[in-house]
């Protein structure tokens, strides 16, 4: 996968390596943290993945990150009259480049002008230097996994205290005036469904989690994630913010209420703080 001569199209993209082999990838959409492999046309299919159609029509095969021996994104770069450039395309005999030198004459006289860039069309003969960089994408997202799972995705969790072990438990009481506690084979009282009921004069103690940060300087409930991406609600005030932001979704919530969410990278979140609310204290 390192030697030019064996790339006659030497352009940006993904590589994963599954069972050995290299294939084109990219980030599965929807199904975060997965990979999707997209074999060239008339290779065979990766054995055991499932293929899935996307939006564009192409057809991709997810993979869990940890099935993959490598997953990088590939760029090349190379040199002419001297001066460096970044591939951006190719055919078998001309190169496209993004000029990454900083001599203005140079690009005025032999390049043209891209908003910000300077870009050009080059015979294959006439560049050196050609070389092929890696920059590694499975341990970044096997940490952001990680890191994630920390704090179970952001999402709001209730819990409840009873005879001194914790369990998952519903937000409310039910009709009854119970609460549901949720728990495994080990508990002969509970349902098939894992669910046993408990008097709120039961319990040790009964809570909320959840986590709150800031995005833009405005405050905002996170709600989950979403592509590995931290989501949440805007709980501020700014019309202005609302109505200027190029960040934000207008959603309709469970109650028919529109609410404006956002998602953000878990290292771009601000002011992260993670909250408890005692429910028993309001009964």
């Amino acid at each position: 996968m390192t030697d030019p001569a064996s790339h006659p199209f030497p352009v940006k993209g993904e590589v994963a390596v599954f069972h050995g082999a290299p294939y084109r990838a990219r980030g599965a959409l929807g199904l975060w943290p997965c990979v999707e492999l997209l074999p060239e046309p008339g290779r065979p299919a990766p054995e055991g993945l499932a293929p899935r159609e996307g939006a564009d029509g192409s057809v991709g095969y997810p993979v869990a990150p940890e099935r993959l021996a490598a997953w990088y994104a590939v760029t090349w770069t190379f040199r002419w009259r001297g001066e460096p450039f970044e591939c951006t395309a190719a055919t078998p005999t001309t190169l496209r480049g993004r000029y990454l030198g900083s001599d203005e004459r140079f690009a005025k006289e032999h390049l043209k002008r891209l908003v910000s860039d300077y870009r050009g069309v080059f015979p294959r003969d006439e560049v050196s230097e050609m070389v092929q960089h890696h920059e590694d994408l499975l341990q970044p997202l096997h940490a952001r996994v990680r890191r994630l799972a920390e704090v179970d995705h952001f999402r709001p969790r209730t819990y409840a205290v009873h005879r001194g072990r914790t369990y998952p438990a519903a937000a409310e009481a039910d009709a009854s005036g119970l609460i549901a506690l949720t728990t495994g084979r080990d508990r002969p009282e509970a349902p098939g469904d894992g669910h046993f009921p408990v008097a709120p004069g039961e319990l040790d103690a009964w809570f909320r989690i959840h986590w709150t940060f800031r995005s833009h300087g405005e405050p905002f409930d996170a709600v989950g994630t979403v592509d590995g991406r931290v989501k949440g609600v805007y709980t501020g005030r700014s019309h202005g913010f609302i109505a200027h932001s190029a960040t934000l979704t207008p959603e309709t919530g469970p109650d028919g209420v529109t609410r404006y969410t956002v998602r953000v990278d878990v290292d771009g979140v601000a002011g992260l703080e993670r909250h408890r609310t005692d429910l028993l204290a309001d009964l």
